[in-house]
């Protein structure tokens, strides 16, 4: 009969997960790695394993397969946190395992390395549990299950050393899994009908669970039909290619969206999750109609209707009509280009904008980039031509940084065919920085760009906006380019404006990792973020 960690691995593999994430720990890390070779699954050995979590979470993402994470008792499980909060925060289907003592010190067990690492787990996971192979297959099947149901979410095992290698009752009980929520009934339907046919300006917010292709298919059709504009989250971004007449842009829930969001007679919150909008009081006075497919979010005030369901099957249940007049198209355009204008960065030397531009000139059609948390990600989401679901790749709900790179390892994993550019800041890149030998011993082609003004330029932005003097936010420019050599990857520096694209052009070319180090001046940062979050 399978053992605990050979039906755990197996039960992953028939839901497809094809990777698994991590530092071992001994014990039961080293039976589930041998299991997951035995099936065909590619364990990886991150720099880290708050990094190895963030490649399960993005394997999940753009697969729709459960991640796989597994780490050491104590350190290792401590270690993974930031990356399962991530999971959790933002929706991915991830499995963190971890191994943990046979007995707890309550029950004689050794206190070395020992404390409740379920507990430390529980606010961040759908569930967090220990394993024992007398709960049976369903309990492994239910796990799973929960991960999968919308919202999607992580969920943690505790699994110790002897439990792994014996074997797994047969049936057993699984964890209770919500019900899917009703499908609308017709008096929602209708309701949500009639404050589509009184709206003549129309504004759809589209979030994170848009990310579908069913429902990232909808989202063009319900805007057709309603003559909408659209803006997205970060998250979002390329669910509406960016080249659509009736895209506006970015949406944060900050100023800068006032001037397409303030004229809506009608907002329309479209898989949008409010965890990705920043802390900042709701000003709009439009009705809301949520289409979720998960109930419950907290949205920033009261939907006057909601349909709750699939969203292709919320907007094909609407059957709306002939394509509405809705917003001229005229007027979308002005909204666009000011909000353009007002967020371009000005400076004497390389701006951000340049570094963006010039990844949209020389990078592979298709390129999708992943982005870390930093004042650098105002220019790529307002300038990045993203044209499909997970163009761009962000932590925007945690808004963590070190996120980028490993980010982009998990895509090169999950997807190879498509090309991978992360772009961090030096900050997030000195986090994650041993990720670049997991990459050189991989031998992935990604393309790292370091934006590097040598200082955590958004907060440093945010102390000089009161009026503070500069303390812990600015440090001397560590060289990158040098860095990546001695770690197995390519290094390029670039140090004057009208070199980024000539060196972005072999960068690109070269079949393993190449860090494009570009020293950057931040002076125009401080308009920016006024500009966008007044």
């Amino acid at each position: 009969m399978a053992t605990l960690a050979e039906t755990i691995i197996a039960a992953l593999h028939a839901r497809g997960t094809r990777h698994m994430f991590g530092v071992p720990g001994g014990g039961s890390s080293l039976d589930l790695i041998e299991a997951a070779r035995i099936v065909g699954i590619e364990f990886i050995l991150s720099g880290s394993e708050t990094s190895g979590a963030f490649m399960a979470a993005v394997t999940a993402e753009l697969t729709g397969a459960p991640g796989a994470i597994l780490a050491g008792v104590g350190p290792g499980a401590a270690a993974a946190v930031n990356g399962i909060a991530y999971a959790g925060l933002e929706c991915a289907p991830v499995v963190m395992l971890t191994d943990c003592k046979d007995r707890p010190p309550e029950d004689g067990g050794s206190l070395h390395q020992s404390f409740d690492q379920a507990a430390m787990f529980r606010p961040i996971t759908k569930a967090a549990t220990r394993l024992r192979p007398s709960d049976g297959h369903a309990a492994v099947e239910a796990l799973l299950d929960l991960a999968m149901a919308p919202p999607l979410g992580p969920v943690h095992v505790d699994m110790s050393t002897r439990d792994a290698s014996q074997s797994m009752a047969e049936g057993g009980v699984g964890l209770a899994i919500p019900s899917p929520a009703p499908r609308p009934g017709a008096e929602t339907v209708s309701a949500v009908r009639s404050l589509l046919a009184k709206s003549r300006r129309p504004v759809i917010l589209a979030g994170l669970e848009a990310r579908g292709e069913a429902a990232a298919r909808s989202l063009a059709e319900l805007a057709t039909a309603l003559g909408a504009a659209v803006m997205t989250t970060y998250k979002a971004k390329g669910v509406l290619p960016d080249g659509d007449e009736r895209l506006i842009g970015p949406f944060t829930g900050a100023a800068a969206e006032a001037a397409c969001v303030g004229q809506a007679d009608l907002i329309i919150l479209y898989g949008f999750d409010p965890i990705e909008m920043v802390p900042l009081p709701w000003t709009y006075t439009a009705p809301l109609v949520e289409v979720s497919a998960a109930p419950n979010y907290r949205q920033p005030a009261e939907p006057a209707a909601r349909l709750i369901g699939p969203l292709a099957e919320s907007v094909a249940a609407l059957d709306l009509d002939a394509p509405a007049d809705g917003w001229p198209t005229a007027d979308l355009g002005r909204v666009k280009n000011g909000m353009r204008e007002a967020l371009t960065v000005d400076g004497a030397g390389t701006t951000m904008d340049a570094v963006v531009d010039a990844i949209a000139v020389t990078s592979p059609d298709g390129t999708r980039l992943t982005v870390d948390a930093g004042a650098h990600m105002f220019s790529v989401f307002q300038r990045w031509p993203a044209s499909s679901p997970f163009g761009v790749m962000k932590s925007n709900g945690l808004s963590t940084m070190g996120f980028a790179l490993p980010a982009a390892i998990g895509s090169a994993l999950a997807e190879p065919e498509t090309p991978v550019c992360a772009v961090t800041g030096d900050g997030g890149m000195m986090m994650c920085l041993a990720e670049l030998a997991t990459a050189a011993r991989l031998e992935l082609p990604l393309v790292v760009v370091v934006a590097n003004d040598a200082a955590l330029s958004l907060i440093d932005i945010k102390q000089q906006r009161q009026q503070r003097p500069s303390v812990g936010v600015r440090y001397p420019r560590v060289d990158f380019a040098q860095a990546a050599r001695g770690l197995g990857a390519r290094g390029y520096r670039v140090d004057a404006p009208d070199k980024i694209e000539a060196v972005l052009r072999q960068a690109f070319r070269e079949p393993g990792p190449s860090v494009v180090d570009i020293a950057l001046d931040p002076a125009g940062y401080g308009g920016q973020l006024e500009a966008l979050r007044g």
